[in-house]
């Protein structure tokens, strides 16, 4: 199966950091996280930090903006101190949380930490984008989205046309197991469902689950890699919790924990089901492109169980 992450050891990583914080760096552990950059958590100056590289610097100076304008003790972002690039590579250099992931604690300590992270999810959904902004989808580095709507983002995401990591992506129908009918009866229930998403623009994370949570045991203490952070339907980040840890229910968790309180989230069926179609999607040419069968064949048939 092919890699998309740059070729790096913990070694050329600590050479590299060493040249760009301008001092001594120790401690230089591998993370094993996402699918593009190479990550590695070390101590520098007394303090304990995480860097990211990657072949783009996509992202990074969004998690910048994000941490300047949002960042709070109820949506605890870290610090980003340094974003660079070295040796044909971009980084980002960021503190670290105390804790570890929230993934890798056994389930009955996640339970207990699930109500933090139910507040925390409140906390983004209360977010509300500068007056000056405009626009859904990707946040640029003014804070606008790039769309008219949330429907446009989504259907923009599957465009034959694209730049970056998804150039030439239709290729994938002739040249991999991607199933060009399968995808576009999918696509199509996706733009259908989305007809129920709601024109409030919220702030969605974009890559919301327990990998990008680390806490103490108790609470949330850190949420990280806003890079795919966008403007749309909060939803949408319900649906990437439910296809990591579908055996948690955080949505209907979510859902019920709202109710109680008189919150109602309309059409939520809809608007889960086009998300994690959306998703599904994204997955089945993602792992088409890697050349990871099992992966497409487990995504697939999720995503028929929905339609």
């Amino acid at each position: 199966m092919l890699s998309f992450k740059p070729e790096m050891n913990a070694e050329q990583a600590a050479n590299m950091l060493r040249h760009a914080l301008g001092g001594n760096v120790d401690g230089v552990t591998p993370i094993d996280q996402g699918e593009i950059s190479r990550v590695f958590s070390f101590r520098h100056g007394g303090a304990e930090y995480v860097a990211h590289f990657k072949d783009s610097r996509d992202g990074f100076d969004k998690e910048r903006y994000l941490y300047e304008t949002i960042a709070s003790p109820q949506i605890p972002i870290p610090r980003v101190v340094r974003i660079g690039e070295m040796n044909g590579l971009c980084f980002k250099i960021a503190e670290k949380a105390p804790g570890q992931a929230v993934i890798r604690y056994p389930p009955d300590t996640i339970r207990k930490i699930l109500p933090d992270l139910v507040r925390k999810f409140a906390a983004i959904r209360e977010v509300r984008p500068a007056p000056h902004t405009t626009g859904y989808g990707w946040i640029a580095p003014t804070g606008d989205g790039t769309h008219d709507s949330w429907p446009a983002f989504l259907a923009s995401f599957f465009l034959e046309e694209q730049t970056g990591f998804w150039h030439g992506w239709y290729a994938l129908f002739e040249e991999t197991f991607l199933e060009r009918d399968l995808f576009e009866r999918l696509y199509a229930e996706m733009m259908e469902k989305a007809s129920a998403s709601p024109t409030e623009r919220c702030l969605v994370h974009g890559d919301f689950h327990l990998a990008n949570m680390l806490s103490d045991g108790l609470v949330v203490t850190g949420i990280v890699d806003w890079e795919m952070a966008m403007y749309g339907d909060f939803v949408f980040d319900l649906a990437i919790q439910h296809l990591w840890t579908p055996y948690l229910n955080i949505p209907g968790l979510i859902r019920d924990a709202w109710a109680e309180e008189g919150r109602d989230i309309p059409r939520f069926e809809e608007r889960l089901a086009c998300a994690l179609l959306f998703k599904g999607l994204d997955g089945l040419r993602f792992y088409a492109k890697k050349g990871d069968r099992a992966s497409y064949e487990s995504i697939k048939r999720d995503l028929l169980a929905l339609v």
